[in-house]
């Protein structure tokens, strides 16, 4: 990989007034020059497409597109067809990202060889290493952990893309349904551990929006479809079946403290307790999951969950 290669930044922008000038800002001016930043307006009605019109007056790297409204996901997969680049980024057009944001990932990416570079996001990622695509996918699947599951904080590289993986149109939390593909076609991932990239917290976002049971459904989705994808793969689809459970789990402790409603909690038990052999030899279970697995759900797990 060259040295100086094309980045795409790809930034989907709906609705977003008050948020888009401060995003743009902090893209065009990053320390790394060889940049694209490809901006599509996916129907905005609040002026926001005429803010980025004007960013692109300014600045001869940004191209806008202004398409109907399709929802993120149509953005982003029109974005990163559009995308010029062999490097691919996505930043939300809410969010924004520190000055070194694609310098410092681009150079993990020449010194490592890697396909995708993952840095933190306001929460520090312990320390900086680097791992095989089928690690990183069964640390994702396993351990489910946001700052690898959702599109943005990362460097691509755009080849991954046109292995037919695209962004599913109409879901809610569609990173999840996504990522875990991207990372098992990656021969390798690395991990920065700064924190270059923001996330805004916005009561209207989707990740803002207090739907919790439509997360936890697609948690729960995106692991079985995932079991499916890993068929012919036993140590991903070990991975994935580890993420199923979790994604039961996830149901029980939300019904557990309130979150959702107690309703959620009994047919959850009930799958764990009626599954439990199942997850018995399953290598990639975690001491944790182990623990759990040996409670009768119905009965020991409220109690023991209330409490610790």
């Amino acid at each position: 990989m060259k040295n100086d290669s094309l980045v795409s930044v790809v930034v989907p922008v709906y609705n977003i007034k008050d948020y888009i000038e401060k995003c743009l800002k902090s893209i065009v001016s990053q320390s790394y020059d060889n940049l694209e930043i490809v901006v599509v307006d996916d129907g905005s009605t609040d002026g926001s497409g005429k803010l980025c019109d004007e960013f692109a007056k300014k600045d001869k790297r940004v191209r806008v597109f202004h398409k109907k409204n399709g929802g993120l996901s149509d953005a982003r997969n029109f974005g990163i067809k559009k995308s010029q680049g062999e490097i691919v980024a996505l930043v939300d057009g809410d969010d924004y990202v520190d000055a070194d944001y694609i310098k410092a990932m681009y150079e993990v990416m020449v010194k490592d060889g890697s396909d995708i570079v993952v840095c933190g996001f306001d929460n520090n990622i312990p320390s900086s290493f680097v791992v095989s695509g089928e690690e990183a996918t069964k640390k994702l699947l396993v351990e489910q952990e946001n700052i690898e599951i959702v599109a943005w904080n990362k460097l691509y590289k755009k080849e991954l893309f046109e292995k037919e993986i695209e962004y599913p149109v109409g879901e809610k939390h569609e990173d999840a349904l996504t990522t875990y593909k991207l990372f098992a076609e990656a021969k390798k991932v690395s991990y920065v551990s700064e924190s270059l990239y923001h996330y805004v917290k916005r009561e209207d976002s989707i990740m803002g929006q207090k739907d919790i049971v439509g997360r936890l459904e697609m948690r729960e989705k995106a692991a079985k479809e995932a079991v499916e994808y890993f068929a012919d793969n036993s140590q991903l689809k070990q991975a994935a079946e580890v993420a199923v459970l979790t994604a039961r789990y996830a149901f029980m402790d939300a019904a557990i403290h309130g979150e959702i409603g107690k309703k959620y909690f009994a047919p959850n038990a009930k799958w764990v307790d009626e599954n439990r052999k199942k997850y018995q030899n399953n290598k990639l279970m975690t001491k944790k999951l182990k623990l759990y697995n040996s409670l009768n759900h119905l009965k020991l797990y409220k109690a023991f969950r209330t409490i610790v």
